[in-house]
């Protein structure tokens, strides 16, 4: 038989193996302004081509709601690379690069980078409004990563993601107050693994160089007034071509006689 502290050493250790055999980050956000953002605590020159932990793994936000209770780390909690998410610091980082807007359909397209088996699907999404991450509202997952209880024999491949932020939001956070952050994560039991992305509002259909004036209803004086203006010319044409019938009926009575 095994002893508690055998027990407890194997248990550690089938921890920190699934601990290493997991994660998926989101490694890119499409606005519908054409920017491209991505999760806090990405790091670009991480290699995306493996799935041990080391490097590949060391960008992923690890999200756990114990920890985000206890205090330890924010909202967006922590990657083995940079450590906690500070949320403020990132989004004003992200903010002066630029952030991606939501589509015009309220839908959010991100791209996650599946490393290995526990970074599968399905995911869950919520949004905080005023990008402080107190409140968190539930969105709409439309497109989800495959998988099943957080797993699938996937690795090392990009897997796209979208939700859909409520109908009556406004983002009002950021340095612009125009910002919002939306988190996804997974179930993993070594995670959860998934990220906080900013996004800005989406601009209005069609894009902001034009404004459109709204029409207003014509008065009694101006319509009078363009008619009376229409008749004129009309008279004008019909004298204008009274007058050349008559020089033309003229000169061939010359020309006869």
């Amino acid at each position: 038989m095994f002893s508690k502290s055998q027990v407890a050493s194997v248990l550690l250790a089938l921890f920190a193996t699934a601990s290493v055999n997991a994660h998926g980050a989101i490694v890119a956000a499409a606005g519908g302004n054409g920017v491209t953002g991505q999760a806090f605590g990405i790091v670009n020159s991480t290699p995306r081509d493996g799935t041990k932990r080391n490097p590949f793994q060391m960008d992923t936000s690890i999200i756990r709601d114990k920890e985000i209770a206890s205090g330890d780390v924010q909202p967006c909690g922590r990657t083995l690379a940079g450590g906690v998410n500070d949320m403020a610091a990132q989004l004003a980082t992200a903010s002066s690069a630029g952030l991606p807007s939501v589509g015009y359909d309220g839908s959010v397209t991100m791209t996650v980078h599946q490393i290995n088996g526990d970074g599968a699907g399905p995911y869950t999404c919520d949004v905080s409004a005023d990008a402080s991450g107190q409140k968190f509202v539930a969105m709409k997952v439309t497109t989800n990563v495959p998988g099943q209880n957080s797993r699938s024999k996937a690795k090392a491949t990009d897997v796209s993601l979208v939700a859909q932020i409520p109908a009556d939001m406004t983002c009002t956070g950021g340095p612009d107050g125009d910002a919002c952050i939306v988190r996804c994560r997974n179930a993993a039991a070594a995670g959860p693994f998934g990220g906080c992305v900013a996004f800005m509002n989406a601009a209005p259909a069609g894009g902001n160089s034009t404004t459109t004036k709204p029409k207003r209803d014509v008065t009694i004086a101006e319509a009078e007034k363009a008619l009376r203006e229409d008749m004129e010319r009309r008279s004008a044409k019909t004298e204008k071509k009274r007058y050349l019938r008559t020089r033309i009926a003229g000169a061939k009575a010359g020309y006869w006689i």
